[in-house]
């Protein structure tokens, strides 16, 4: 049992040092890690789609569902091309699309800060500071996507290193617990 706490232990420790290391290269080497994973997602859906392709050219006389694999194939490695070739692209999509969707979230929330406004109930200001702030927030990722993606991208960071910090602690607090425990099994196990 000691011998599986020990890799168990090992292991969560070793994850937990990864993604510190990660994390920091999110805070500090922001662009890079985009480009590296826009070439990782791009180079994946490249990969992704020649299946369907080779499968149609294998298959297209015994299967009539094979031109819809061959028309996703084609639209999988062209999308890999492109985001390969651009690596930029990524960047700026993700924070269009999260800065939509906070805009839509808080137009909603707008709303709903104006009816509990019109029922006199008196945190609806709360509501309304924090939908418009949510509001700018999505306007400046629409209008600046790259300083949002790298803003996102060390917010991200930053979790990630105070989970990992959060996560070391809490696997050497269990594991002292543990051995405390373990010992003093032994010493009752002595004992009778």
């Amino acid at each position: 049992m000691q011998d599986m706490f020990k890799r168990v232990f090992r292991m969560s420790v070793i994850s937990s040092i990864l993604f510190f290391v990660f994390g920091l290269l999110l805070i500090f080497q922001t662009e890079n890690v985009i480009k590296t994973i826009s070439i990782i997602i791009g180079s994946l859906l490249l990969i992704i789609g020649i299946f369907p392709i080779v499968n149609y050219f294998r298959n297209r006389d015994q299967n009539i569902f094979s031109s819809a694999g061959l028309l996703y194939g084609i639209f999988s490695v062209v999308a890999g091309i492109i985001i390969i070739v651009n690596k930029n692209l990524l960047a700026n999509i993700i924070p269009v699309l999260t800065g939509v969707w906070m805009i839509i979230n808080s137009v909603n929330k707008i709303q709903i800060s104006m009816e509990l406004r019109d029922r006199k109930l008196p945190y609806w200001i709360i509501s309304f500071i924090f939908a418009i702030l949510i509001l700018i927030g999505g306007a400046f990722l629409i209008i600046n996507p790259i300083n949002g993606a790298v803003l996102l991208s060390r917010t991200i960071g930053i979790i990630i290193v105070i989970y990992s910090i959060l996560d070391i602690a809490d696997s050497i607090y269990i594991k002292v617990k543990v051995k405390s425990i373990v010992k003093d099994i032994v010493e009752v196990t002595k004992a009778e």
